[in-house]
């Protein structure tokens, strides 16, 4: 045992934590011969979650013996206090304790299989911990609970979604979304009020991982809340149903009054066919296209450029090239808007990904303007122009059957062609600013 002094409290624990002395106060935790100081001590090394300067070996030290702590000290005080550190260290740091909650030694019922013996005594282990007075032991039975998965828990885990902690009912409702189990969503559905964001925003994502059509209609009315966290959550969660049944929820969310709602509501309606099955995603994005057509191009337009120029999944930025074509409007009276868009496809016609490049040139030729014509002369005659890009240029000019003579377009108002859409506005900056 390491000595823990004389004196009746831990003041001297408080001189090692402002040493950063976590060696020390580990021995303590793992060695002190009473409850209040090892207490004590775990409490302490959850303070050090905050340092980021840290080396890693200290950080794994410190993690080990709270996981430690938890799976052996004989005092259940001690064992909370070092779940609650293990907490602030992280989510991991718990997931890592979790994990390691079914290697407790576990002695098989006569005449079963060792390892359904084990998971069965695991599983009333947490069961009983999800009755514990502490409720760091609820905490990490909810979690383990909906990792282990399975129906054996899920009436406890139901009833642990109205536990008084809201740490408790945020891993309890998390583990509900994990098993993905239809007689979860009324519980999950009362959560959508709960006066904690956190667990308000997992009963989103929750419903969002159960994806039943009772999930649906709980997750629908989410999308009007005051809270613009949990619209966007929802929002997002409805994007994965891959059916046309959330669309004109989301449709209607494309007005909202914060544009990163708009954003998100949007890429849901894209993410609907990209995930739809393949039978019927030629049949769910033309839907989408056609509904899209018709809603405010003020507030579409914008994101789905936005899309195409800033997403890294080559999916979004292929069904963004495709659908700008559809919800652009040629005449459209806001020059700046039909530039940008204009933009946006030109730059396009170079991009690496060959699909994405064809599906620009698509939507160019859906855009048929004498501005655009001009435009793609001009691509066609300049000899600096990529000759992949001049290529699909002049394909898209015998598509819309381009009749602009050669004189026109030596006339006509230089535009320079740009592999990336942030370099025009810096070569037209450049330009306003020449004598």
């Amino acid at each position: 045992m390491v000595e823990d002094r004389s004196e009746a409290d831990t003041a001297f624990l408080y001189e090692l934590a402002r040493e950063s002395n976590t060696t020390e106060l580990v021995a303590y935790l793992r060695r002190g011969s009473r409850p209040v100081v090892r207490r004590r001590a775990a409490e302490m090394l959850g303070d050090f979650a905050e340092e980021t300067t840290r080396n890693d070996g200290d950080t794994q030290e410190v993690i080990r013996a709270l996981i430690q702590a938890v799976r052996e000290d004989d005092d259940r005080s001690v064992r909370a206090r070092a779940i609650d550190a293990l907490y602030r260290h992280g989510p991991d740091t718990l997931e890592r304790l979790v994990h390691e909650m079914g290697e407790f030694d576990i002695e098989p019922e006569e005449g079963t299989r060792s390892d359904t013996a084990a998971e069965r005594a695991t599983a009333r282990l947490l069961e009983e911990w999800l009755d514990a007075d502490y409720p760091e032991f609820r905490m990490v039975a909810a979690t383990a609970l909906g990792r282990m998965g399975g129906e054996r828990s899920l009436s406890a885990l139901v009833a642990a979604t109205t536990d008084p902690s809201p740490r408790v009912r945020a891993r309890a409702v998390q583990s509900c979304g994990w098993i993905g189990d239809e007689r979860c969503v009324g519980a999950l559905r009362n959560r959508l009020d709960d006066d904690r964001r956190r667990v308000r925003e997992e009963a989103v994502r929750a419903l969002g991982a159960i994806g039943s059509e009772a999930a649906l209609r709980s997750l629908a009315p989410v999308v009007q809340a005051d809270e613009e966290s949990l619209r966007r959550a929802a929002i997002e969660e409805l994007g994965q149903f891959a059916t046309l049944e959330p669309v004109d929820v989301l449709l209607r969310a494309l007005v909202d009054d914060t544009a990163p709602v708009q954003r998100a509501a949007l890429l849901s309606l894209v993410q609907l066919f990209v995930d739809a099955p393949a039978e019927r995603r030629q049949e769910v994005r033309e839907a989408v296209a056609d509904r899209l057509s018709n809603a405010d191009t003020l507030t579409v337009v914008p994101h789905v450029i936005d899309m195409l120029d800033e997403s890294r999944r080559t999916d979004v930025r292929h069904n963004a090239a495709w659908l700008l074509g559809r919800v652009a409007d040629a005449d459209d009276p806001d020059a700046d808007r039909r530039d940008a868009v204009y933009d946006c496809l030109i730059a396009a016609l170079g991009d690496p990904d060959d699909r994405t490049a064809r599906l620009a040139a698509s939507s160019l030729a859906e855009l048929e303007s004498e501005k655009l014509e001009r435009r793609l002369q001009i691509l066609v005659h300049d000899e600096d122009v990529p000759s992949d890009v001049a290529e699909r240029a002049e394909a898209v000019l015998d598509e819309i059957g381009g009749s602009l003579s050669g004189e026109v377009v030596t006339n006509a108002v230089d535009y320079t062609y740009v592999r990336d859409p942030s370099d025009y506005t810096a070569n037209h900056d450049d330009a306003d600013r020449e004598p």
